[in-house]
This record gives structure tokens, C-alpha cells and sequence, in this order.
């Protein structure tokens, strides 16, 4: 019985060799650039235009061709057109849907590219091997490796290697050093991934150094010390990157393949891809961080915008031009994070019990420096928000730690991490609701003839309870108050004013906002972070050459913001313009009033009227300006006085 299966087996397969023809590869091979657009439909940028150059084996270095066997097939000389090992594993992973799998020799890579389309499918994998053993039978082993050389794809748009030689090194296939083939061979695995201008500098270095240690070992090179990393030129110079369309162009396709999508697939097989992105947003983010540096060209700006409950990414802003610098300040850009992180700490807090009303200790602690130099005493929560007392969170982290952060997406340790923009917009979009959702750039992948690939559903949870996010969310809106208030205070004084002076919060004048700016140690960075019930922002700044934001005097920590500040309201007075005005949920006083300080005594204040209570000249629902700090200055100048007139110091208290 077990004969007469392996009979019908082997008719089976070859009534199916039979009937698998090879296709002409001109028009199977038939390039067509993937389209990018806005949500709405408008067009973002088309990619993959066909780069390639045809050589013959004879013009390949032989170095060349080594390193390439060296990385892909070191037997492919000698070995069967298919490994029967690597085919079963591919074969499983299609029909189990598990991960996709390698296990292709050179001739089946390249019947791959050239003839087949890359879905990962059995019924695929079974032409693919068919064509490449009838390929075997009808070409020499040198024509297909001439092929597969001439057809690979190595990033940067280069099909080939003569495209890739130009693409990375400006010079012909001819020209390439061994050190500098072994790259382009090591490439090949995971093209965009592995470009050295792009990141993962140590994967690329590692790669490479497997290949340099393969040709040494199949006598390409002699044994001995490798040659040096070879250096590369810049990752894009075309156009179509220029401005903001070159960031968000490799965050579409990182984000591509990560989902499974390859690079023949976005690069030759016309996808059709809508991102989630907003384009009259996405237009306002360069100009409003152009408003903010002004002509200052050492100060970087990053800004992600995200929208609460979905996780769609709006808006991002990566630098000034991607041509010019192409580390993405939105998305790979890993900043202290500062006092912007505190918020998770109060939400962690609440969770544990704590509320809003409870006293803590934001007195002077080695380590920690209150903005403004500020020496503050026990306040309660509220308070210890608005005027961003870092000496109380610091207290109150190491007491209940900060799990909330790392139910945001954020590290969950106590002290502030170091983060990224897109990372904290997500987190504060968290705190609207409750809920978290990862961020993602595309919303729908279809083909060139419009049958749907890809639907990406939002990926939502509960991360806060609802009650903790709505009283972090009082104590934000309750920050941003202060700000405003003190604003309004001075002669004059705006609140809609187009850059915050003195790191005062921005000010959405027509509907409900809250927020929270962030400086850090050493004035490293700078946030401002905030949001409505209909978007989050997180807007970040640094200098290129790592020096602080402000270098002069004493200058309070506080100043920083001005600029992120300005960044994020410029923005958002255009971002909601088209949503309606939404409220947040009331503070809903979750947790006790805890007291983990005492507060000083507090003089009974004198009024004129019996009853009668100190009017603050502010519109209703603004609460006074909190008094100025005494700070060191102030002391000093007080005793220098008290010295002059010859009469005991008399020392003002806040």
C-alpha cells in the first residue's frame, strides 16, 4: 500500500513539472513603483522606480562574486538546484502561516524575483522549485548566478550589482574592494535593514564580518586580519526625500516590513498603501518648528501626533530635511525624558490609592532640582504638577515606582527614562481615556489591481483605569491653568501669544487641553507634551552638538520649554481646527488623601471686610497666580540691603 502511494505521489509531481512552464521573464520581471498616501487619498510619494544596470559575470570582481556565495550559497557551484532541508521548513511556514522562511538556494531566489510573484504560498513554492530545476537543466550554473547578480535587490532603489555598487560606493561593480563587496553581499538578506547610513550599525557590522570570515574560509581572501568597515555615502540623495517626504517614507516602509511585506514587494509590485497620516496636519508641522528655531541651526526639533483610542499617527516631524540629516528625531531619536514622564508616576499613584489630594514632600533632595530653582516645602499633588515639582515625583516614585508607564508603552522604572517622540505622544493620548494604542503609520495595503492585502485594525487596551486617567488628566489641565494664569497676570499680557515666554504652556483658547512640559538634567532636552480628547502631541528639542538648550548664567530650567511650547501650540491651533470640541471626562478622585509630609503652619491672611476674600482679577475659573518663589538671588540681595541700612536682615517668606 505504502509502494502504491509513493506511485501515485511521483505521477502527481510529475504531471505538475509537466505543466509548469517558464514564463518570459521580461514580463514577469516587470517593475512597477509602490504609491503612498494621505488618509484622504491625496498622494505622498511613489517609490521603487527601477534602477538597474545589466553586467556580465566576466565585468564582476571575482571577490565579488565570492562574497556573494560566501552569504547566500557557498556550495552553489556543487550543491542540488534545491536543499530539500530548507524547502520543508519554507514549505511548513506557508501552510502553517508561521514565520516566513529563507531556505532558497541562489537559483530559487532568483526564479523568485524574475519569474514568480512573492506571495508565500505552497502552491508558489512548488513553481518556484520546479522552474528553478528546469532552469538547471537548460543554463549553466554561471548564467544564473549572472542572473541573480543582475536582478537582487541591495536598498537604495539598486536592482543589481552594478545599480548597488553606484548607489553605495559612487563607483562601477568593476571598481568595489573586497571589504566593500562583502557588504553589498551581506545585504542581501534584509536590503533596507542592513544600509549602514540607516542604523543597526552592529547587525550590518556582524553580517559583514560573516561574510569576510566566509570568503577567507573558501580561499577568496587569505587568512588573516580583516580589512577595515568600509565607508558609504549618504543614504538618499534623490529629491523625492527632500523635506519632511524622506522620514516618513522610511517610516512607511519600516513599518511595511514589519508586517510582512518585503522589499520586492514594495518596491516592484505596485502596492497601493494608505497611511494614516493627516496631510493639511502634516503640512503645518514643518512650518510651525520653523517658526519656533527661528535661524538657530544647531537646535533640532522632533513631533509625533497621534490620535487617542486608535493609535493613528496624524503628523510627524522628523528635521529640517532628510537629505541633509536623516536620523528621524520623531522616531529614533532616544531623549531624557525629564519631568514629562512624571504624569505616569501620579497615574501609577492612583492606581496604588494615592489621590490627588495627598500631601507629599517636594522639599530640596541631593540630585534633583525643582524648575526655577524653586524650594518648595509639602504640597499636595495638585500642586506638585502644576508647578512641576521634580523633588516630590522623585519621592513618590521611589515609593510606588511607575508600572503605569510601562502600561503605556513607556520603560517602567521610577526615574525618567530616556524616550522617544512617538512613544510619548502615544502614552499622553493613554491618558484621555485609559485605554492605549500602539501607533501605526498605515492604515491599508492593497495591490496595483485593488484587491486589499492588508487592513490594519487598531490594537487597543486598557492600560490606566479609567478614574486614574481622568484625575491625571484634572492635574494637567490644572497645570496648564497655572501657566495661563500667570500669563494673564502680566500688563498686557496674552495667552495666545505665538511663543511662551519663559516656559510658560501653550493655550488652546477654544476648547478643553491638557499637558505637561518637561526639562531635564543639565537642560539636555526639552518637551512639551499634551493634548485634547481628539489628539495627543509630544513635541521634543535638543542641540545637534549636545550642549544644553541654555548655556548662560543660572537661567531657570523652565526657559527651555518656551520653544517646544511654541512648537506645540502653533500646531495645534491648526490640527483641531476641523474637530469639534469634545470635553474630558470630570476628575473622578479616585484613591485617599495620604500624607507623606507635613505642611508648615499658614498665617491667617488680613482682610479690610470681615468675610470679605482677596479679589484676583482673573476670569472665572482661573485661579490666582501662585506668588513667585523666593529664590538664593533674592536672599542675597535682602541681607545686602539689610547690611547698607545697618538694620537686622529681614528675609520675605513665600
Amino acid at each position: 500500500m505504502f509502494g502504491g502511494l509513493l506511485l501515485i505521489l511521483g505521477v502527481a509531481i510529475g504531471v505538475m513539472y509537466t505543466q509548469v512552464k517558464v514564463p518570459p521573464v521580461s514580463a514577469a520581471a516587470r517593475a512597477e513603483a509602490s504609491i503612498l498616501t494621505y488618509r484622504d487619498g491625496t498622494p505622498l510619494a511613489q517609490v521603487g522606480r527601477l534602477n538597474r544596470v545589466a553586467v556580465p559575470l566576466r565585468a564582476m570582481p571575482a571577490h565579488l562574486r565570492g562574497a556573494v556565495l560566501a552569504a547566500e550559497q557557498r556550495g552553489f557551484y556543487h550543491d542540488p538546484v534545491v536543499s530539500p532541508v530548507g524547502l520543508g521548513r519554507a514549505a511548513w511556514a506557508a501552510v502553517s502561516g508561521g514565520a516566513r522562511q529563507g531556505g532558497s538556494g541562489i537559483a530559487q531566489q532568483y526564479v523568485k524575483v524574475a519569474y514568480l510573484d512573492p506571495r508565500q504560498t505552497l502552491t508558489r513554492k512548488v513553481k518556484e522549485l520546479f522552474i528553478a530545476v528546469k532552469l538547471s537543466r537548460s543554463r549553466s550554473k554561471d548564467w544564473v548566478l549572472e542572473q541573480y547578480l543582475n536582478t537582487v535587490y541591495f536598498g537604495r532603489g539598486a536592482y543589481g550589482v552594478q545599480a548597488a555598487a553606484q548607489a553605495y560606493f559612487r563607483k562601477d561593480v568593476g571598481a568595489l574592494t573586497p571589504a566593500e563587496s562583502a557588504l553589498l553581499a551581506g545585504m542581501v538578506q534584509a536590503p533596507s535593514y542592513l544600509d549602514p547610513a540607516l542604523g543597526h550599525t552592529a547587525q550590518t557590522q556582524a553580517r559583514w564580518r560573516y561574510v569576510i570570515d566566509g570568503m577567507m574560509t573558501t580561499g577568496v581572501l587569505p587568512k588573516g586580519p580583516r580589512p577595515a568597515f568600509p565607508e558609504v555615502a549618504p543614504a538618499h540623495t534623490d529629491p523625492l526625500y527632500g523635506g519632511q517626504r524622506g522620514y516618513l517614507i522610511e517610516r512607511i516602509t519600516s513599518e511595511l516590513h514589519a508586517r510582512g511585506f518585503s522589499d520586492d514587494e514594495i518596491y516592484r509590485r505596485g502596492l497601493r498603501v494608505t497611511t494614516t497620516l493627516d496631510s493639511a496636519m502634516q503640512a503645518e508641522a514643518p512650518r510651525a518648528v520653523a517658526g519656533a528655531l527661528g535661524r538657530d541651526k544647531d537646535l533640532e526639533a522632533g513631533l509625533v501626533s497621534v490620535r487617542p483610542g486608535t493609535g493613528d499617527i496624524l503628523a510627524a516631524y522628523g528635521g529640517r530635511d532628510y537629505l541633509k540629516h536623516q536620523y528621524d528625531n520623531a522616531f529614533l531619536a532616544d531623549l531624557p525624558s525629564g519631568s514629562s514622564f512624571f504624569p505616569f508616576v501620579l497615574a501609577t499613584a492612583l492606581e496604588n490609592g494615592i489621590g490627588l489630594r495627598s500631601t507629599v514632600d517636594a522639599s530640596p533632595m541631593k540630585g534633583v532640582l525643582n524648575d526655577d530653582d524653586d524650594k518648595a516645602g509639602a504640597t499636595d499633588l495638585l500642586q506638585a504638577v502644576g508647578r512641576s515639582y521634580n523633588t516630590a515625583f522623585a519621592r513618590l516614585g521611589a515609593r510606588t515606582g511607575a508600572s503605569a508607564a510601562g502600561s503605556v508603552g513607556l520603560p517602567a522604572r521610577s526615574s525618567p527614562p530616556r524616550v522617544h517622540a512617538v512613544d510619548e505622544a502615544a502614552a499622553y493620548a493613554a491618558l484621555v481615556d485609559g485605554r492605549y494604542a500602539t501607533p501605526h503609520i498605515i492604515s491599508r495595503v492593497t495591490d496595483s489591481s485593488g484587491k486589499t492585502l492588508l487592513t490594519v485594525r487598531p490594537r487597543v487596551r486598557r492600560a490606566i483605569s479609567a478614574g486614574a486617567a481622568a484625575d491625571v488628566t484634572f492635574a494637567l489641565r490644572t497645570a496648564a491653568k497655572f501657566e495661563v494664569a500667570g500669563r494673564l497676570a502680566k500688563p498686557g499680557g496674552d495667552p495666545r501669544s505665538a511663543k511662551p515666554a519663559g516656559g510658560l504652556a501653550p493655550v488652546l483658547l477654544d476648547r478643553p487641553m491638557a499637558g505637561k512640559i518637561g526639562t531635564t538634567d543639565h537642560n539636555a532636552a526639552a518637551w512639551y507634551c499634551g493634548y485634547t480628547p481628539s489628539i495627543a502631541t509630544a513635541v521634543v528639542t535638543y542641540r545637534a552638538s549636545n550642549r544644553p538648550l541654555i548655556n548662560h548664567g543660572d537661567a531657570p530650567l523652565r526657559e527651555t520649554t518656551s520653544t517646544p511650547s511654541a512648537i506645540w501650540q502653533a500646531f495645534m491651533t491648526t490640527a483641531v481646527r476641523t474637530d469639534a470640541v469634545q470635553e474630558f471626562p470630570p476628575p473622578a478622585w479616585v484613591g485617599k488623601t495620604r500624607r507623606f509630609a507635613t505642611p508648615s503652619p499658614t498665617p491667617t491672611p488680613t482682610v479690610s471686610t470681615p468675610g470679605a476674600q482677596p479679589s484676583t482679577g482673573l476670569p472665572a475659573g482661573v485661579p490666582p497666580t501662585p506668588k513667585r518663589p523666593i529664590v538664593p538671588s533674592d536672599l542675597r540681595k535682602q541681607k545686602q540691603a539689610a547690611k547698607r541700612t545697618r538694620s537686622p536682615a529681614v528675609v520675605a517668606t513665600p
